[in-house]
Formats: C-alpha cells, structure tokens, sequence
C-alpha cells in the first residue's frame, strides 16, 4: 500500500512540474521581443550661410544612445562679407548677375570626422532630440576667377550698331571693370574654369542637431551652428582701394571664413 502511494505522489508530482514549465513557455511566449539594435545611419544635407549655400553626405555608426560619429563630405560656396550684386543699369537695360568688385569666386570641397553626443533623448511618444556635433577636416578651395561682359563702343559703325559687349577677365584697375555703367554681367562660367586655382585648407564646424522625425528607422532634423575655412594661403576675393595710392585697386585676401549656418538632414538608420 505504501509503494502505492508513492507511486501516486511521484505522478503527481512529474505532472505538476511538467505543467509549471509549459506555463513559463507560455510567458515567455507572451513577452515581446526586443527591438533590433540601430548601428548604421546616413543622411544627405543641404545648408544656407552667411556666406552661401552647401550640400552633402554624411555617414557612421553609433556606437551606444548617446554616441554617434560619422565622416561627411561636402560641397559649398563661400563668399566675401562685402561681395555685392549688380549696383545698377547700364547701357543695355538691367545687366546679369555678377560680383561688383569680385576678383574671385570660391567653391570648396570638405571631407571631415566627427561625433554627436546626444542631449536631449527623445520621449517613446515623440518629441524632439537634441544632440550636439563636432567635426573637423581637409578643405579644398576653388578660386575660379571671375569674367565680365564688358560693354564697348565703336564709333566707326552707324550709331545703332556702335555698343557691343566683350567678355574679358576682371581688372580691377581697368577703369571699364570698375565702373558698374560698362559691365553687361557676369560672363560665361566656363572661362573661368580653365583659370582656377586650388587653396587647400581646414575646416570646423560646431552645431546643435534637432531630430524631430516621427519614425526612429528615419532622420529628419535640423541643425543650426557656426563653421569656419581656414586656408594658409589667403585667396584674392575682393579688390579694395590701395591706403597708399587710393587710385588704384589691389587684391583684398581672406584667409578665414567665418559662418553661421542652418541645414536640414534627411536619411536612415538601420
């Protein structure tokens, strides 16, 4: 009798463990996986600045909530603080677009390092992230010099024909280059071209990043700060009058180029 009830316990038991465990499979069943782990993102950019306009790439890992850094390349156009645009009519009606006074026009390309640390975590529900970067770099500039539509006369042609316009690189001691009545605009892009001239540099940029995208997998921010170029050589931008002789005109060179800026990212994180 007694191996009897042993035998029923025993049972009884075996079925009451193997049930337990069939219950834990149960929750374990019940309880939802954890989210993937985001370790790549890239976005593309696009700026305005004090000083022009820029566009690009920027790509990396994060390396934890808090940590992202990333490598960036872009193209931009940097102006002089003074440049100016078409002071007025001349001969033939309103002229093109041009740089009054503008010896050089400068584009230049970056490829740089840096980090974002956030600030700010974004609630589950929504909302907005705050993060600050920091990046650094190599910077090339393109001085592409710039070329006018000049406007002539010839006396020796009925009086209808006698205006015509020349395209010539900009002097800035050629009185016609200087006095806006003469310059029908700026000339063709390409000419300038085939007369640029590299200024390799630095860079370094500081902002803070607003992520306000509805969806995590998505970018979708702003980013607002202050950048600066800096070139060993300073780059012909602007002629200015000579202090010694107010006559004559001589090349105003830039070394640093100082900007704030705004810009709006758009990409993936996976």
């Amino acid at each position: 009798m007694r191996k009897l009830i042993r035998y029923v316990c025993l049972t009884f038991l075996l079925f009451s463990a193997k049930f337990a465990f069939s219950q834990v499979e149960v929750l374990e069943n019940l309880i939802p996986e954890p989210e993937l782990q985001v370790w790549r993102q890239h976005s593309f950019f696009g700026h305005i600045h004090s000083g022009g306009f820029g566009l690009g790439f920027r790509w990396g890992n994060i390396r934890s909530i808090e940590r992202y850094t990333f490598q960036e390349a872009e193209f931009l156009q940097l102006r002089h603080r003074h440049a100016e645009r078409n002071p007025g009519r001349n001969a033939f009606g309103t002229p093109r677009r041009y740089i009054y006074g503008g010896i050089n026009q400068l584009f230049a390309l970056r490829y740089g390092f840096g980090v974002q640390r956030t600030l700010n975590e974004k609630p589950y529900w929504g909302g907005v992230q705050v993060d600050y970067t920091i990046s650094i770099g190599a910077v090339l500039g393109l001085a592409i010099p710039q070329y006018l539509s000049i406007i002539h006369r010839d006396t020796t042609l009925p009086l209808h024909q006698q205006f015509y316009a020349r395209t010539e690189r900009f002097d800035p001691n050629n009185p016609r280059h200087t006095e806006w009545q003469f310059i029908n605009g700026m000339g063709p892009m390409f000419r300038g071209l085939f007369n640029l001239r590299p200024y390799p540099g630095v860079y370094a940029r500081f902002a803070f990043n607003f992520d306000f995208g509805r969806y995590q997998e998505r970018v979708s921010a702003l980013e607002v700060g202050v950048m600066a170029d800096f070139f060993p050589i300073p780059v012909p931008m602007m002629a200015v009058p000579d202090r010694n002789d107010p006559g004559r005109f001589v090349p105003d060179r830039n070394f640093l180029f100082f900007n704030f800026f705004i810009a709006y990212h758009f990409g993936r994180r996976r």
